[in-house]
């Protein structure tokens, strides 16, 4: 091999072992920048979302008829007026002409309570059976009890006004263990309340025209009825009131354990129902000639005093 081809091939030995010059690449879009990922001791890991899954459901809250069957449940009576229910389904009723309250037991029966009574409305049953009856007449409450049959004064209301005594008084069990009694003060205009020893509370509210019947909600808030502004109203725990709704002289209101309020009205002789799903009024039943009274039979389903028919109906509504 001559000197020349050993040189070449010395040289092309180099070039390969080199390998091809660099070249310079073609600039490409700029990449997006990820956030550096912590490390594990600085921020905890996030818990996985777990898959959905069905929820069980809700227990169902009883539908209210809006055509309910009407069920008369004693007749031939005077001018029944209020009502209260009894732990064995027993109905108390108040009359206001006969001056009594009968007792309509479970089977029917229509036993003598009480007579002798100044124009009875309102009516309670306080915890240890005896009962707490409103006499407008003398604008007092008096308790009447049933194991020594003795009826006594309770509490003696104020009247200077000249208008008719109080109406319809109810209890406040929102608290079991301070069980006391609402009285809507008819003639003053004020809401009151009584310990179950006849002691005065402080003043509830008041600037109410002729307050005639009230019903305790499980947070303490108080419906109250008023004839003469034809209004029902809520009266919070912190004393504000506010109004629900406008009635035609409104005499009594119960609440079912759904929220739905129901008010008998003198002014068109019906039971109106403010529904708790919509907050909506709607006549749930007419026909009666001044409607009083008015409860909730074991049942859930409603009794109302139809005066003016001098009977005691029910209303199915479930």
């Amino acid at each position: 091999m001559n000197l020349s081809r050993l040189v070449f091939l010395v040289l092309l030995i180099g070039l390969t072992a080199c390998g091809p010059a660099p070249t310079t690449p073609t600039p490409a879009s700029a990449p997006t920048l990820l956030p550096p990922t912590p490390a594990a001791s600085d921020t905890p890991a996030a818990s996985p979302t777990p898959p959905a899954t069905a929820t069980s459901p809700a227990t169902p809250v009883p539908q209210i008829n809006p055509n309910p069957r009407q069920v008369v449940l004693a007749s031939n009576l005077n001018a029944p007026d209020d009502l209260a229910l009894a732990p064995d389904g027993s109905i108390y009723i108040t009359d206001v002409n006969e001056g009594t309250v009968m007792r309509l037991t479970p089977d029917g029966q229509m036993l003598a309570v009480v007579s002798g009574l100044n124009v009875p409305e309102g009516i309670v049953i306080l915890p240890d059976g005896s009962l707490v009856i409103a006499e407008q007449g003398w604008n007092r409450l008096v308790r009447y009890d049933p194991a020594t049959n003795r009826l006594a004064p309770f509490v003696r209301l104020v009247n200077d006004t000249g208008l008719m005594g109080v109406d319809g008084i109810t209890l406040d069990n929102h608290i079991p263990d301070s069980v006391t009694i609402i009285i809507p003060d008819s003639p003053n205009g004020t809401l009151l309340r009584a310990s179950l020893d006849g002691h005065w509370g402080p003043l509830i509210a008041k600037g109410f025209s002729r307050p005639t019947d009230a019903w305790v909600e499980p947070d303490g808030s108080i419906l109250v009825v008023d004839e003469n502004a034809n209004s029902l109203s809520r009266v919070h725990p912190d004393g504000t009131t506010e109004k629900l709704a406008n009635l035609p002289i409104p005499d009594d209101v119960v609440e079912d354990q759904a929220g739905n309020i129901f008010v008998t009205t003198i002014g068109d002789g019906a039971v109106h129902l403010i529904s708790a799903a919509t907050s909506q009024g709607t006549i749930l039943a007419g026909g009666f000639i001044n409607p009083q009274g008015l409860i909730l039979d074991l049942d859930g389903n409603l009794v109302v005093a139809d005066a003016g028919h001098h009977q005691l109906v029910k209303l199915v509504i479930h």
